[in-house]
């Protein structure tokens, strides 16, 4: 988990922040901003939201399928750890805003140019 001090205005902070809670409708709407602070917790916020998109639907149709089979709640029990990660780098991600410094979230975040 790298972090990066910079110096951004209390405006990008706030508007970092939302990009966090509400990704990835937010992320969208700030992604070709010119400060480069907010774009960068644009696009972490952006891609994070997808791979929880990708994790949510595909655990839940494995979880579906694999239900008829005693292995089903495994993926069911998965789901459920994935929503409470995905709510901790959320908030992870609008603290890090807050106190103005560049988070990149481990494993996906890596991907984000």
């Amino acid at each position: 988990m790298a972090t990066t001090a910079v110096n951004p205005s209390s405006n990008n902070k706030t508007n970092a922040i939302l990009a966090w809670i509400f990704a990835p409708i937010t992320s969208l709407i700030w992604m070709n901003d010119a400060d480069e602070f907010l774009k960068h917790h644009a696009k972490q916020s952006l891609y994070w939201g997808i791979a929880s998109v990708i994790v949510y639907v595909g655990g839940n149709v494995l979880a579906f399928i694999l239900s008829f089979i005693l292995i089903g709640f495994l993926f069911w029990c998965l789901i459920g750890v994935w929503a409470i990660l995905d709510i901790v780098v959320r908030i992870m991600g609008a603290v890090k805003a807050n106190q103005g410094e560049k988070w990149v979230v481990p494993v996906i975040g890596k991907m984000v140019k």
